[in-house]
């Protein structure tokens, strides 16, 4: 509520207050040991979400004047590995590499082609536009294009010429440009807007001595379909970056790069031992964080036709168990990396390397294919292995003397453990919706 008054620029009132946890540790240690981890990670989040919270309330109220000290919320420290590659731009990169190429070689080797060099000069912004942001598809910025250039063509050729005086031409484009940003002023008309500006100032040509001529807007229409050839080529080589193949790429490389963080998770050596291991695990730690929100940006342009049977809301759920089981993920190294109780670890080895095979052997199998564990089945297997490592945790910690390990240690193996659970419940989450989706049109092949 405060938030929305500072929002609605009014007063928040009374300022938030710190609330303090507290349990009843007769009815916590009555509990499994699995469920006291439950209990000990919510108690951790609420704690962490009550920190944001502030922050995010701190933060509002800096910005809109009401005099509060901005406090930050600590965040975990991130893995230091030195300078990573990112496969996504790198592929923006080669794409506009060969999109330059083979609009310089038909400059070069096709006679008489429309522009000449200056070819590149329109290629370059149309193929960075496609390279960083590879979801537009092509005929998606044809048609902006081909209206901007005709809307500009009838400026050229039949209004100014009329005009004589830099006064005529100052009003005619202050006109045009206030009503090109007012009629295209929404987001989703940023194609239209920025078409509209650009061609305006290509096809005019203005300069101390104007000439006009039919030829060079011509000229200058005829570039645009050869350009567009070579753009609707780069979408097929030298990677095919069709909405549907594109997000199943990146579904085999998430649970590829999960796989790789669970096989890195080697008993009684949580940390990675040599420069290349720590910049390995970085990457694959990144490609896990950052391929759902990737995986979101493709999901819109999924053809419907393809994707027929699937509703847009089922992909967006199966988006959003992904970032979950990424969260997971997270969360499980980051515990298992700052983990103390090393003697309980290694004690319990086996049990959790059983559990490691486990899920490991799942992500290959996702990896190969997204539907390619049933949920049920998934569920069944996993908490078969869960049930049998809770009663091996509930017997070594029975036999283990007290005062061995402190209350501390106590509850940081719980949140591993938690964390575990967490894990395997989010793949069996994310099995449930993928096996709502329909793959195998997504599979065909189709020149679309």
């Amino acid at each position: 509520m405060a938030l929305d008054r500072m929002l609605a620029n009014q007063a928040p009132g009374q300022p938030p207050r710190a609330m303090e946890l507290t349990l009843d540790e007769g009815q916590v240690q009555a509990l499994s040991h699995f469920h006291q981890a439950a209990l000990t990670v919510c108690c951790s989040q609420l704690r962490h979400l009550e920190a944001l919270t502030r922050s995010l309330f701190d933060s509002v109220a800096d910005i809109k004047g009401f005099g509060q000290a901005v406090a930050v919320a600590e965040s975990a420290p991130g893995l230091n590995a030195g300078m990573l590659f990112d496969p996504d731009r790198l592929a923006g990169v080669v794409r506009i590499t060969v999109i330059m190429w083979l609009v310089f070689l038909a400059a070069v080797y096709v006679p008489d082609i429309p522009g000449g060099f200056g070819i590149l000069n329109v290629a370059a912004p149309f193929g960075m536009i496609l390279a960083t942001t590879p979801q537009l598809q092509v005929k998606t910025l044809f048609t902006p294009a081909m209206v901007s250039i005709l809307f500009a063509g009838l400026l050229y050729i039949f209004v100014m010429p009329l005009l004589s005086s830099f006064l005529g031409l100052g009003v005619m484009l202050f006109a045009v440009i206030f009503a090109i940003c007012y009629l295209f002023a929404a987001p989703k008309q940023a194609l239209g807007r920025v078409f509209g500006l650009v061609m305006l100032v290509v096809v005019t040509g203005i300069s101390n001595q104007q000439s006009y001529s039919f030829l060079s807007v011509a000229n200058t229409a005829m570039m645009f379909p050869l350009v567009f050839l070579v753009l609707a080529l780069s979408t097929y080589f030298p990677f095919d970056l069709r909405p549907q193949w594109a997000f199943q790429r990146l579904l085999a490389r998430f649970f590829r790069s999960s796989e790789f963080l669970i096989s890195a998770m080697r008993r009684g050596s949580p940390q990675p031992v040599t420069r290349l291991e720590r910049w390995k695990k970085a990457f694959h730690a990144r490609e896990v964080a950052a391929l759902p929100a990737k995986l979101g940006t493709w999901a819109p342009y999924i053809n419907r036709g393809i994707a027929s049977g699937t509703e847009p809301q089922q992909i967006n759920s199966l988006v959003t168990s992904l970032q979950t089981l990424a969260y997971c993920i997270q969360y499980m190294l980051e515990e298992r990396d700052t983990l103390r109780v090393q003697s309980l670890l290694n004690e319990l080895g086996e049990d959790f390397h059983v559990w490691r095979v486990g899920i490991k052997t799942i992500l290959q199998e996702l990896a190969q294919n997204p539907s390619g564990a049933e949920s049920g089945a998934l569920r069944t297997r996993l908490n078969s292995v869960l049930e049998r490592l809770e009663k091996q945790i509930k017997a070594t910690l029975n036999r283990t003397a007290e005062g061995q390990f402190s209350d501390r240690d106590a509850e940081e193996f719980y949140r591993l453990l938690a964390a575990y659970r967490g894990v395997s419940e989010a793949l069996v989450d994310y099995a449930g919706k993928a096996e709502g989706i329909d793959w195998a049109p997504w599979r065909e092949e189709r020149f679309a």
